[in-house]
């Protein structure tokens, strides 16, 4: 199966009533649209990856397909239209697949994954927008590369795992040495997503094994720019976790994020939405930031290798993950594998349904207050969206498979 890219462009401007006649997006969200179909460079494959810097400027990342139907290589496409077009762009052969690209401009990126060995990490970054992809040594020890973020700045930042565990990787800049700085509690495993406001402050989705054949989301968080880890709590229920967007808010009325290096639990017994508090722990507390906003999305699916047998899960939190609230979410997603904010309460995700729906693809976009995630695009993809990247209340873009598509609004 040839499996591609959904793109989108939507405008937050509303049209007469509203709503216009084509719009894809019900009325009171801020995002409009509709989507068109594009083409992909083949031989694309599975992309896994995303990341918009401007407008016009991204870069998703993925693997190639062969004749027979198997992966064969890492895949890095790129557009400067807004998803308009797309152009392959080449990358060292040694590179078995990314799972993740971040972008500190539209000149600096860093893309993450695993060698064609199958045994070691790999990191490769660009400095011309990448015309030139060059490999870097990834510290000692380390197997996979599942996750990265860039700031401004240039400072990276990537979650590896290896001999030593689950560990958080730096650099100073794309082409600056990579070391390890921390390693994560040593129960998390399947780090998925990484997603930091600030240099020092980075929340981390993933999961624990709860026994051989199931798993249970986390979540855990850093204030010391990767040092030192903690677990947060999170609701019962929640299996894979996919998916993390934080911004700064407001510190009024939030509170400080109290956590210890070790994991804490919850009492959280309440139905759909729902919130709690970390209990108090009994050895010194680090604050981190206040008024810090998160929205983690997965599933409820917990078996290991299961396949859209679980139900889409979005959590909020307004305090850095002292609590945590349960969003209702449509029930024809299955498991939601990424979000993208570009403002508090303005957010995007995508995913896969539930088996039944005939459309495998699913978006949902932040509605009005009274009704949040609500407003619900169901695309042309008959396969699974796994990317969102947001740069403004008008420009998105998303990965998936088997369809390319942009949305975009009038």
């Amino acid at each position: 199966m040839v499996v591609a890219l959904l793109v989108g462009a939507c405008t937050a401007s509303p049209s007469p009533g509203g709503s216009s006649s084509t719009a894809t997006i019900a009325a009171g969200s801020p995002w409009l649209g509709t989507f068109t179909s594009v083409g992909l460079p083949p031989p694309v494959n599975a992309l896994t990856g995303l990341d918009c810097v401007t407008a016009s400027a991204c870069w998703a990342v993925g693997s190639t397909i062969g004749s027979a139907g198997s992966a064969v290589g890492a895949a890095v496409i790129a557009t400067t239209d807004g998803g308009g077009t797309w152009v392959r762009q080449s990358v060292p052969a040694t590179v078995g697949y990314l799972s993740g690209i971040a972008c500190s401009d539209t000149r600096q990126c860093t893309a993450v994954g695993q060698a064609g060995t199958g045994t070691d990490g790999v990191i490769i970054a660009t400095t011309d927008g990448g015309s030139t992809w060059t490999q870097l040594p990834a510290p000692s020890g380390t197997s996979d590369i599942t996750a990265v973020t860039c700031g401004t700045d240039r400072r990276c930042m990537a979650i590896a795992s290896g001999t030593a565990g689950t560990t958080a990787l730096v650099s100073t800049s794309p082409t600056s040495p990579w070391a390890t700085t921390g390693t994560l509690p040593a129960a998390i495993s399947g780090a998925t997503d990484l997603s930091c406001p600030d240099d020092r402050h980075c929340w981390v989705t993933a999961h624990t094994m709860a026994d051989v054949g199931h798993v249970a989301g986390v979540v855990v968080v850093t204030s010391n720019g990767g040092t030192t880890w903690a677990t947060l709590p999170t609701p019962p229920g929640v299996g894979y976790l996919n998916g993390v967007s934080c911004l700064h808010g407001p510190t009024d009325g939030s509170g400080a994020l109290p956590f210890t290096s070790t994991s804490t639990t919850s009492s959280l017994t309440a139905a759909t939405p729902v919130a709690t508090t970390v209990p108090t722990p009994a050895t010194t507390t680090t604050p981190a930031v206040a008024g810090v906003r998160c929205v983690v999305v997965g599933t409820t699916a917990t078996a290991v290798n299961g396949v859209r047998t679980g139900h889409g899960v979005i959590l909020l939190t307004s305090n850095g993950g002292a609590t945590w609230a349960n969003q209702s979410v449509t029930a024809t997603a299955a498991a939601l594998m990424d979000v993208s904010c570009t403002a508090i309460g303005t957010c995007v995700t995508v995913g896969s349904s539930v088996a039944l729906s005939a459309q495998a693809g699913v978006t949902l976009f932040t509605g009005p207050a009274t009704s949040p995630w609500k407003q619900e695009a169901v695309v042309g993809s008959p396969q699974p969206l796994t990317g969102v990247s947001c740069v403004s209340l008008s420009r998105c873009v998303a990965v998936g498979e088997s369809i390319s598509e942009h949305l975009t609004g009038g």
